[in-house]
């Protein structure tokens, strides 16, 4: 089971991680590249202009909005309920950082890059398609970005059904987070 799981399904991952921390890690794999791959001429890359700008930047999982998402998505399994504290925990730590082509994720003494593609813009509803690459294949996500009377943003990131819900932080409260993110996680066997 890979460390630290892809961009959108890390929550979910975790979830399960407790009830297979046994598995063995599977190797790493190179990021892939951001542009689009020659063989699926299909995709035609759009320019995120102004919306994508605001996406890109340094952000934290809000913690309220990503319990309440999990906690939808658990129903009545018991094992997934009981790894809710280790996923609350590790929210605490996790550094998100976006550069044009690329989302990184810091967390659990790792980090993990997907790449994205963008594939269309909603100006009006800050919203961007994109296909997205990571260590487990290909897909359609989206990236739809909030901003607050208060100047900060939320950034939601939805794929296969899955929402992965940031706010904003500042560059202190980055390397804050990214330096707790790089040590090792708390509990043995789950690298």
């Amino acid at each position: 089971m890979k460390s630290v799981p892809t961009l959108l399904t890390v929550f979910a991952s975790v979830a399960i991680l407790t009830a297979t921390a046994e598995e063995e890690k599977a190797p790493a794999k190179t990021p892939p590249a951001a542009e689009p791959s020659a063989k699926d001429p299909a995709i035609k890359p759009v320019d995120g202009g102004a919306v994508e700008k605001k996406f890109i930047g340094k952000w934290a999982p809000d913690p309220k909005a990503m319990m309440n998402e999990l906690q939808k998505g658990l129903g009545d399994d018991p094992a997934a309920a009981a790894a809710l504290p280790l996923i609350e925990a590790m929210m605490k730590n996790m550094a998100v950082s976006v550069e044009k082509g690329a989302v990184t994720i810091h967390a659990m003494g790792e980090e993990q890059t997907a790449t994205y593609t963008i594939t269309k813009v909603d100006k009006a509803a800050n919203k961007l398609t994109m296909q997205i690459k990571d260590d487990e294949g290909e897909g359609e996500g989206s990236a739809t970005i909030k901003e607050n009377k208060d100047g900060s943003k939320t950034l939601t990131l939805e794929k296969d059904g899955e929402k992965f819900i940031l706010n904003s932080i500042t560059e202190s409260e980055f390397a804050t987070r990214q330096k707790a993110a790089a040590e090792a996680p708390l509990f043995p066997g789950l690298e």
